[in-house]
Protein backbone atom coordinates (compact mmCIF):
# COMPACT_ATOMS: atom_id res chain seq x y z
CA UNK A 1 0.00 0.00 0.00
CA UNK A 2 1.29 3.16 -0.93
CA UNK A 3 1.20 6.21 0.98
CA UNK A 4 -1.66 8.98 0.31
CA UNK A 5 -0.63 12.30 -0.43
CA UNK A 6 0.06 15.15 2.53
CA UNK A 7 -3.07 17.53 2.58
CA UNK A 8 -1.25 21.15 1.91
CA UNK A 9 -2.96 22.57 4.99
CA UNK A 10 -1.82 20.47 8.14
CA UNK A 11 -0.15 23.04 9.30
CA UNK A 12 -3.00 25.82 8.96
CA UNK A 13 -5.67 24.23 10.66
CA UNK A 14 -5.52 21.02 11.39
CA UNK A 15 -8.31 18.78 9.94
CA UNK A 16 -6.43 15.67 9.06
CA UNK A 17 -3.64 13.58 11.13
CA UNK A 18 -2.24 10.90 9.61
CA UNK A 19 -2.79 7.39 10.67
CA UNK A 20 0.53 5.02 11.08
CA UNK A 21 -1.42 1.69 11.39
CA UNK A 22 -3.92 2.59 8.91
CA UNK A 23 -1.64 4.17 6.24
CA UNK A 24 -4.01 6.98 5.16
CA UNK A 25 -5.00 10.75 6.94
CA UNK A 26 -8.38 10.93 8.74
CA UNK A 27 -10.50 14.43 9.18
CA UNK A 28 -10.66 15.71 12.42
CA UNK A 29 -13.21 17.28 14.14
CA UNK A 30 -11.80 20.66 13.04
CA UNK A 31 -12.85 20.06 9.17
CA UNK A 32 -16.08 21.37 8.67
CA UNK A 33 -15.20 24.30 11.20
CA UNK A 34 -12.73 24.70 8.74
CA UNK A 35 -14.39 24.54 5.73
CA UNK A 36 -16.67 26.98 6.91
CA UNK A 37 -13.72 29.11 7.63
CA UNK A 38 -12.55 28.59 3.91
CA UNK A 39 -15.70 29.96 3.21
CA UNK A 40 -15.83 32.76 4.96
CA UNK A 41 -11.84 33.68 4.28
CA UNK A 42 -11.07 32.59 0.72
CA UNK A 43 -6.94 30.91 0.07
CA UNK A 44 -7.22 30.22 3.90
CA UNK A 45 -8.22 26.08 3.00
CA UNK A 46 -7.41 24.18 -0.01
CA UNK A 47 -8.40 20.85 -1.32
CA UNK A 48 -5.39 18.76 -2.16
CA UNK A 49 -5.67 19.07 -5.85
CA UNK A 50 -2.37 16.48 -6.48
CA UNK A 51 -0.72 13.68 -5.13
CA UNK A 52 2.74 14.11 -3.99
CA UNK A 53 4.73 11.44 -2.79
CA UNK A 54 5.07 11.35 0.75
CA UNK A 55 8.49 11.66 1.79
CA UNK A 56 10.97 8.89 2.64
CA UNK A 57 13.94 10.27 3.94
CA UNK A 58 15.15 9.80 7.54
CA UNK A 59 13.98 13.06 8.74
CA UNK A 60 11.91 12.73 12.38
CA UNK A 61 8.16 12.77 11.75
CA UNK A 62 6.20 15.93 12.70
CA UNK A 63 4.60 15.96 16.25
CA UNK A 64 1.48 17.42 14.33
CA UNK A 65 -0.29 14.40 14.69
CA UNK A 66 0.14 13.45 18.07
CA UNK A 67 -0.95 17.51 18.55
CA UNK A 68 -4.37 16.45 16.70
CA UNK A 69 -4.78 13.30 18.70
CA UNK A 70 -4.64 15.40 22.23
CA UNK A 71 -6.81 18.21 20.57
CA UNK A 72 -9.38 15.60 19.50
CA UNK A 73 -9.37 13.84 23.09
CA UNK A 74 -9.68 17.14 24.56
CA UNK A 75 -12.46 18.29 23.06
CA UNK A 76 -14.20 14.78 23.28
CA UNK A 77 -13.98 15.02 26.63
CA UNK A 78 -14.80 18.42 26.97
CA UNK A 79 -18.15 17.02 25.10
CA UNK A 80 -18.57 14.28 27.37
CA UNK A 81 -18.29 16.58 30.73
CA UNK A 82 -21.30 18.79 28.88
CA UNK A 83 -23.28 15.74 28.51
CA UNK A 84 -22.86 14.56 32.39
CA UNK A 85 -23.53 18.41 33.32
CA UNK A 86 -27.07 18.06 31.27
CA UNK A 87 -27.49 14.78 32.65
CA UNK A 88 -27.01 16.05 36.37
CA UNK A 89 -29.37 18.86 35.95
CA UNK A 90 -32.14 17.07 34.27
CA UNK A 91 -35.16 16.56 37.25
CA UNK A 92 -35.29 12.88 38.50
CA UNK A 93 -38.03 11.28 36.97
CA UNK A 94 -39.19 9.91 40.57
CA UNK A 95 -40.76 12.94 42.53
CA UNK A 96 -39.99 13.46 45.86
CA UNK A 97 -42.02 13.12 48.66
CA UNK A 98 -43.89 16.18 49.64
CA UNK A 99 -45.04 16.89 53.58
CA UNK A 100 -48.16 19.02 55.03
CA UNK A 101 -47.01 21.55 57.36
CA UNK A 102 -46.87 20.37 60.97
CA UNK A 103 -46.16 17.08 59.85
CA UNK A 104 -43.51 14.62 61.06
CA UNK A 105 -40.64 14.68 57.90
CA UNK A 106 -38.90 11.05 59.44
CA UNK A 107 -39.30 8.97 56.69
CA UNK A 108 -38.64 5.54 59.24
CA UNK A 109 -41.87 6.73 61.62
CA UNK A 110 -44.45 5.12 61.79
CA UNK A 111 -47.49 5.97 59.94
CA UNK A 112 -50.65 7.47 62.50
CA UNK A 113 -53.67 5.81 60.83
CA UNK A 114 -56.63 7.80 61.37
CA UNK A 115 -60.29 7.16 62.56
CA UNK A 116 -60.83 4.95 65.37
CA UNK A 117 -60.33 1.13 65.00
CA UNK A 118 -63.86 -0.33 64.14
CA UNK A 119 -64.46 -2.96 67.08
CA UNK A 120 -65.24 -6.91 66.32
CA UNK A 121 -68.05 -8.18 68.11
CA UNK A 122 -66.66 -11.24 70.31
CA UNK A 123 -68.31 -14.56 69.52
CA UNK A 124 -70.32 -14.59 72.49
CA UNK A 125 -72.01 -11.23 71.92
CA UNK A 126 -73.34 -12.31 68.82
CA UNK A 127 -77.37 -12.82 70.05
CA UNK A 128 -79.04 -15.75 69.91
CA UNK A 129 -81.35 -16.24 66.77
CA UNK A 130 -85.34 -16.29 67.83
CA UNK A 131 -86.40 -18.00 64.72
CA UNK A 132 -85.38 -21.54 62.70
CA UNK A 133 -84.77 -20.97 58.71
CA UNK A 134 -88.25 -20.80 57.39
CA UNK A 135 -89.51 -18.61 60.23
CA UNK A 136 -90.43 -21.39 62.71
CA UNK A 137 -89.94 -19.66 66.44
CA UNK A 138 -86.96 -21.08 68.77
CA UNK A 139 -88.58 -22.51 71.51
CA UNK A 140 -87.03 -20.66 74.73
CA UNK A 141 -85.55 -22.92 77.34
CA UNK A 142 -87.61 -22.56 80.64
CA UNK A 143 -85.83 -21.10 83.51
CA UNK A 144 -84.81 -23.51 85.75
CA UNK A 145 -84.90 -22.99 89.60
CA UNK A 146 -81.81 -24.13 91.56
CA UNK A 147 -82.71 -27.39 93.93
CA UNK A 148 -82.18 -26.26 97.37
CA UNK A 149 -78.77 -27.26 98.77
CA UNK A 150 -79.01 -29.67 101.65
CA UNK A 151 -76.25 -29.92 104.18
CA UNK A 152 -74.53 -32.69 104.18
CA UNK A 153 -74.95 -35.49 107.31
CA UNK A 154 -72.76 -34.27 109.98
CA UNK A 155 -72.67 -35.65 113.19
CA UNK A 156 -72.07 -34.59 117.02
CA UNK A 157 -71.91 -36.41 120.13
CA UNK A 158 -73.18 -35.75 123.80
CA UNK A 159 -71.38 -37.24 126.94
CA UNK A 160 -74.28 -37.84 129.54
CA UNK A 161 -73.72 -38.14 133.42
CA UNK A 162 -72.96 -41.61 134.07
CA UNK A 163 -70.48 -41.47 130.74
CA UNK A 164 -72.95 -42.94 127.72
CA UNK A 165 -72.09 -41.01 124.83
CA UNK A 166 -75.13 -39.71 122.03
CA UNK A 167 -74.28 -39.49 118.59
CA UNK A 168 -76.38 -37.42 116.53
CA UNK A 169 -76.17 -37.97 112.81
CA UNK A 170 -78.15 -36.29 110.23
CA UNK A 171 -78.27 -32.48 108.09
CA UNK A 172 -77.02 -29.41 109.69
CA UNK A 173 -79.67 -27.34 107.23
CA UNK A 174 -83.11 -28.10 105.73
CA UNK A 175 -85.24 -26.17 103.72
CA UNK A 176 -88.78 -25.04 105.13
CA UNK A 177 -91.49 -27.18 104.71
CA UNK A 178 -88.27 -30.39 103.87
CA UNK A 179 -88.60 -33.95 105.63
CA UNK A 180 -85.61 -35.23 106.84
CA UNK A 181 -84.20 -38.50 108.39
CA UNK A 182 -82.25 -38.20 111.63
CA UNK A 183 -80.30 -41.25 113.39
CA UNK A 184 -79.26 -41.33 116.99
CA UNK A 185 -76.62 -44.07 118.31
CA UNK A 186 -75.78 -44.39 122.02
CA UNK A 187 -72.77 -46.03 123.44
CA UNK A 188 -72.48 -47.51 127.40
CA UNK A 189 -69.12 -46.05 129.19
CA UNK A 190 -68.21 -49.19 128.63
CA UNK A 191 -68.63 -49.24 124.98
CA UNK A 192 -70.93 -51.63 124.71
CA UNK A 193 -74.10 -50.90 122.64
CA UNK A 194 -77.23 -48.95 124.20
CA UNK A 195 -80.36 -50.78 125.30
CA UNK A 196 -83.89 -49.62 125.68
CA UNK A 197 -86.21 -46.84 125.45
CA UNK A 198 -84.77 -43.44 123.72
CA UNK A 199 -86.59 -40.22 124.23
CA UNK A 200 -86.08 -37.39 121.39
CA UNK A 201 -87.26 -33.69 122.03
CA UNK A 202 -87.61 -31.45 118.61
CA UNK A 203 -87.87 -27.72 119.01
CA UNK A 204 -88.44 -25.12 121.79
CA UNK A 205 -90.95 -22.48 122.77
CA UNK A 206 -88.98 -19.93 120.56
CA UNK A 207 -89.79 -22.42 117.18
CA UNK A 208 -93.46 -23.23 118.34
CA UNK A 209 -92.85 -25.61 120.52
CA UNK A 210 -91.42 -29.23 121.25
CA UNK A 211 -92.49 -32.30 120.26
CA UNK A 212 -91.39 -35.19 121.59
CA UNK A 213 -91.54 -38.85 120.56
CA UNK A 214 -89.86 -41.76 121.36
CA UNK A 215 -88.06 -45.02 120.28
CA UNK A 216 -86.65 -48.65 121.57
CA UNK A 217 -82.46 -48.61 120.60
CA UNK A 218 -81.82 -51.53 118.17
CA UNK A 219 -79.41 -54.33 118.54
CA UNK A 220 -76.77 -51.46 118.03
CA UNK A 221 -77.92 -49.32 120.15
CA UNK A 222 -79.22 -46.99 116.92
CA UNK A 223 -82.75 -45.35 116.77
CA UNK A 224 -83.67 -44.04 113.28
CA UNK A 225 -86.47 -41.35 113.11
CA UNK A 226 -88.31 -39.58 110.31
CA UNK A 227 -89.66 -35.91 110.58
CA UNK A 228 -92.03 -33.99 108.30
CA UNK A 229 -90.86 -30.77 107.16
CA UNK A 230 -91.68 -27.76 109.28
CA UNK A 231 -93.22 -24.26 107.91
CA UNK A 232 -91.24 -22.12 110.61
CA UNK A 233 -87.52 -21.02 110.43
CA UNK A 234 -85.49 -21.07 113.04
CA UNK A 235 -83.22 -22.88 115.10
CA UNK A 236 -84.76 -26.38 116.46
CA UNK A 237 -82.23 -28.42 119.11
CA UNK A 238 -82.43 -32.28 119.51
CA UNK A 239 -83.12 -33.15 123.47
CA UNK A 240 -82.41 -36.39 124.58
CA UNK A 241 -82.90 -38.53 127.21
CA UNK A 242 -80.90 -41.93 128.20
CA UNK A 243 -82.43 -43.68 131.43
CA UNK A 244 -83.55 -40.19 132.69
CA UNK A 245 -80.06 -38.99 131.69
CA UNK A 246 -80.77 -35.78 129.12
CA UNK A 247 -78.89 -32.90 127.22
CA UNK A 248 -78.91 -31.40 124.11
CA UNK A 249 -76.90 -33.48 121.37
CA UNK A 250 -77.45 -30.82 117.83
CA UNK A 251 -79.26 -28.03 116.86
CA UNK A 252 -81.00 -28.06 112.92
CA UNK A 253 -81.15 -24.67 111.13
CA UNK A 254 -84.72 -24.61 109.25
CA UNK A 255 -84.83 -21.88 106.31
Amino acid sequence: MTTPPVPPDIHAIQTYFYDEDGKEWIATVLAPRGRELAAQWQGAYKVPDGATPAPTTGKKSSPAPLFAVVLVLLIVGGGAAAVVAGTQNTPLASALPTYEPGASTNPSAPVAVSGEPTATPAVDDTPAPTQRPGGTPVPTQPVRTPVPTVAPPVGTSLTLADGSVVTYSGPARVNIGAGFTVTFTVRNKNNTAGTGTFLVSFGNASTGGAKTSSGTLNGSGQLVMNYPGVSLPGNYPFTVNYKGLQGQVAILRVG
